[in-house]
């Protein structure tokens, strides 16, 4: 089984730690043998949900499309007044369109990344990453990550501090080998995050 792996910024600004961040991990899903697709914040920019706009739209259909074959999603959002971006959030909504077998995010294991100007409002936002992550029925990884200063990027987008390297790296194993357990697998390529 190649594990197929979401990853999902929820920023608009051009550049963006999220969307580098996003990058970033899916870099790390790639390295151990997975697929990656990263929908970066400018991807993203739907029209308010609203039941069965998704079957005109095509650029909502393909996320849907990528959703709906996904083992494992990566949540990265912006901290805006303590919570995800709206943008986020009205993305995540039209996960109400995925139908039966895997309705939302059925199954598939979730890991959450918080980026902020401080810890405070970062640590709130990954508790709603992970709220919204359960409510999809979806399985957020055990470590969830605060990314609490843009600064964290340094040129050529390399994560600049050891500590956040090796949480982004064991969160994106966690994606990794919760979905090969589920799948009855654990290749050695996977391994442990540092």
């Amino acid at each position: 089984m190649t594990p197929h792996v979401v990853l999902v910024s929820g920023s608009l600004r051009s550049g963006s730690t999220s969307d580098r961040i996003a990058q970033w991990c899916a870099d790390r899903c790639t390295e151990r043998s997975a697929t990656a697709r990263v929908f970066t914040g400018g991807e993203l920019d739907f029209p308010f949900y609203r039941p069965g706009l998704s079957d005109s739209h095509g650029a909502i259909r393909e996320f849907l499309g990528e959703l709906d074959r996904a083992d494992g999603v990566v949540l990265i959002s912006p901290t805006y007044h303590g919570t995800l971006s709206g943008l986020l959030k009205n993305a995540l909504d039209y996960t109400n369109d995925l139908g039966e077998p895997r309705p939302f995010l059925d199954g598939r294991t979730i890991g959450c990344v918080a980026v902020g100007a401080g810890t405070q409002g970062a640590v709130s936002t990954l508790g709603t990453l992970r709220d919204i992550a359960h409510a999809l029925r979806g399985w957020p990884t055990p470590l969830g990550v605060v990314v609490p200063h843009a600064g964290v990027l340094a040129p050529g987008d390399e994560v600049a501090e050891q500590h956040h390297r090796e949480k982004l790296t064991e969160m994106v194993c966690q994606v990794l080998s919760s979905t090969l357990v589920r799948a009855g697998e654990l290749p050695e390529s996977v391994g442990a995050g540092t």
